[in-house]
């Protein structure tokens, strides 16, 4: 009887201790970079309200028709993606990592990267549909008040808003 010796594509094909933590790892580090882009990707929207314009003979009208001296003032709303959860998935990442490593067995460590894959997964679904819908519930027709205060969702997304008056082109 001869002992073929061990190679690492054998050892692979044995299954190498870990090997099932090592690529259920792999699986909750690629749902973090595919959430990162899909969060990044879908978490961007804008939009404009521009209450007022020009009549016939150049001058400046407000929301109501009614002619005025002053341009009337736009207003442009941005959403864009929050920091937080980028930090979020990544504090997701690597408290799973610490708890995989004091991990009693392998099943309880499978157990808790793949809660760590549905954690991350639930949180990018949770900011995106949040921020958007938050985003496009914004009332762009009450701008036309002197004060008004825009609400971001935050920590889901950030809005940025930006007034400038019209200008004549």
């Amino acid at each position: 009887m001869s002992l073929a010796p061990t190679t690492p594509a054998t050892a692979a094909a044995k299954g190498l201790p870990g090997l099932a933590i090592i690529a259920q790892i792999r699986r909750v580090v690629m749902m973090a970079v595919i959430a990162v882009l899909v969060y990044s990707t879908l978490t961007v929207a804008s939009r404009s309200y521009c209450p007022g314009g020009i009549d016939g003979s150049g001058g400046f009208i407000d929301s109501s028709g009614q002619p005025t001296d002053e341009a009337p003032v736009c207003i442009d709303l941005t959403l864009r993606p929050s920091p937080l959860v980028y930090i979020a998935i990544a504090a997701i990442v690597l408290i799973t990592l610490g708890r995989v490593m004091k991990a009693s067995d392998e099943r309880s460590a499978l157990k808790t990267l793949n809660r760590a894959s549905i954690g991350v997964a639930a949180l990018v679904v949770l900011a995106i549909v949040v921020s958007l819908v938050w985003f496009f519930l914004i009332p762009m027709e009450e701008f036309t008040s002197g004060s008004w205060t825009v609400f971001s969702p935050f920590p889901f997304g950030t809005i940025d808003v930006t007034t400038t008056p019209l200008t004549v082109e």
